[in-house]
């Protein structure tokens, strides 16, 4: 069976979701060392407990020690950072060639990279090369999304937050008949606004009457109770994208 490549798709959220924690807030090299031990190696740290102290004394580079937010991270910075110079100074070098990981790993074999069979080098190198793709992808990823927060309109938004619920719900869609902006426009006013997050949208995008009017026009509900799990759904995808909205608004 082919290997499923990593993908970590929801930084952006869980970076405002850091922020938002006393622990973190203000504290960018802190939040990049949370996300190392808790997103991007999480697989390694419940693998091995010995990993998660490698990664918890992790030195984080200058240049992130002095921002507030990993908003304010350069993606040229990052990368420099995650790549290195060789694979060995790269940031998923230093904890995939350590002896805790090669320990964990690759049980039957001495826990040092040069003795290692060739085979099992090669193997290693490309979780190494793919870990930091993933990782830079990551960020890549969040920088996209903050720049699609900033030009989303309100329909669009809409349409976005009813196409999450249906991949969430696996509700079946109901057959409209008239376009779905249309529909929209009809249950909503100022859709053509750019969405900031400010609570005169958030008042109207919230209102339960429209929530459940579009709900129902949308999906096929066959239970009272199918609607209030919907319209929940519904409220959190809003407030997750109001978050970012505020945030990338003043990014």
């Amino acid at each position: 069976m082919a290997k499923v490549k990593e993908t970590f798709n929801n930084l952006i959220d869980l970076c405002i979701t850091l922020e938002e924690m006393p622990e973190y807030t203000g504290k960018a090299d802190e939040m990049f060392r949370h996300l190392l031990t808790n997103y991007f190696f999480k697989q390694e740290t419940y693998q091995s407990k010995s990993i998660e102290l490698i990664l918890n004394e992790y030195k984080v580079p200058e240049s992130i020690k002095g921002l507030k937010s990993l908003f304010e991270l350069g993606l040229e910075e990052l990368k420099n950072h995650v790549e290195g110079s060789t694979f060995n100074d790269s940031l998923a070098g230093k904890v995939l060639l350590s002896p805790q990981y090669l320990k964990a790993y690759f049980p039957h074999h001495p826990p040092s990279f040069s003795k290692l069979p060739e085979d099992v080098k090669f193997e290693l190198l490309d979780r190494i090369k793919e870990k930091n793709g993933s990782i830079i992808a990551a960020f890549e990823k969040m920088e996209m999304d903050k720049q699609a927060d900033k030009s989303r309109k309100i329909i669009t938004l809409i349409a976005l937050i009813l196409k999450n619920i249906c991949k969430k719900s696996g509700k079946p869609l109901a057959k409209i008949s008239d376009p779905a902006e249309v529909i929209i426009k009809k249950i909503f006013n100022n859709t053509s606004e750019v969405f900031n997050g400010s609570q005169r949208q958030f008042s109207e995008l919230g209102d339960d009457t429209k929530i459940k009017e579009l709900l129902k026009t949308f999906f096929v509900i066959r239970q009272f109770s199918e609607i209030n799990d919907l319209t929940r759904l519904y409220r959190a995808e809003l407030t997750r994208y109001r978050k970012r909205g505020i945030k990338t608004g003043t990014a």
